[in-house]
């Protein structure tokens, strides 16, 4: 029973040795972007190097993001949580002919500056006036569960 119970400690503890890696997004993003140079590349280029782009700005169709994540599970006793080891965001921007005007890479170390804005948008109506009250009655019965 002991040679038993020690085998299965023996097993877990050789489990828990080897990391487990999720990569999500474009492997090796940094090096692919290389070989991508600025006022010589163009949109077809970067598409032989780095494949569709992950998103396309949607206040400018000239520039790309490219995103790169690695997850790795820190161990056996934290149980499956997993820490962000890479988080990479390619921003490439295009001029009017579709050439190559900047590229810019962004790592998590950038993203630990990032200043995040608590503004909020104010409502262009009350909810005491005649479109208030339209608008609210509109969400409830929306949202009202529904009668059998």
């Amino acid at each position: 029973m002991k040679k038993i119970i020690i085998f299965i400690f023996l097993i877990t503890i050789s489990c828990g040795n080897n990391k487990v890696v999720k990569n999500h997004g474009i492997i090796a993003l940094e090096k692919k972007s290389d070989e991508i140079l600025p006022s010589k590349s163009n949109k077809n280029d970067v598409l032989d190097i780095l494949g569709k782009p992950s998103t396309i700005s949607l206040f400018d169709k000239n520039s790309w993001f490219y995103m790169e994540s690695e997850k790795v599970n820190q161990s056996l006793f934290k149980l499956g949580k997993s820490k962000i080891q890479k988080n990479n965001v390619l921003l490439i921007s295009f001029n009017d002919y579709g050439i190559v005007d900047t590229k810019k890479i962004y790592t998590i170390k950038d993203m630990k500056k990032l200043n995040i804005v608590k503004n909020t948008t104010v409502k262009k109506y009350d909810e005491t006036s005649f479109a208030g009250k339209l608008l609210k009655s509109l969400d409830q019965k929306i949202n009202a569960p529904k009668n059998k």
